[in-house]
């Protein structure tokens, strides 16, 4: 069985001569003819972004651009993960670079 409304492709699949896809195609058409489909359609697919349940046709199909205030927080960010990925690469070429020159006998920095 495929439900298909409003470009929304929804399959149910059942095992053969199962005797929920009668009643799961009874229901659907149901809720179809009492236009409680489209309601939920509209709410969750055309409706607005946000989720208290109040219309804010007002604000709708108004995006804000982005600008450097609005992404600046990824780059601090990214600056911050980039920094400490130094610092740890530097920390364990200090520990290696020790550990060599232990089981090498020779000083660090003579080399």
């Amino acid at each position: 069985m495929i439900f298909i409304y409003a470009e929304l492709h929804i399959k149910f699949l059942f095992f053969i001569g199962s005797p929920l896809r009668d009643k799961l195609s009874m229901a659907i058409l149901h809720f179809q003819e009492d236009g409680y489909i489209q309601s939920l359609y509209e709410r969750w697919w055309k409706g607005s972004a946000n989720c208290d349940g109040k219309d804010s046709s007002a604000t709708a199909g108004k995006a804000s651009p982005l600008g450097v205030y609005n992404v600046g927080g990824i780059f601090v960010v990214l600056m911050g993960g980039l920094a400490l990925s130094v610092i740890v690469g530097l920390i364990e070429f200090i520990v290696k670079s020790r550990k060599n020159a232990r089981e090498d006998r020779v000083n660090i920095c003579s080399t």
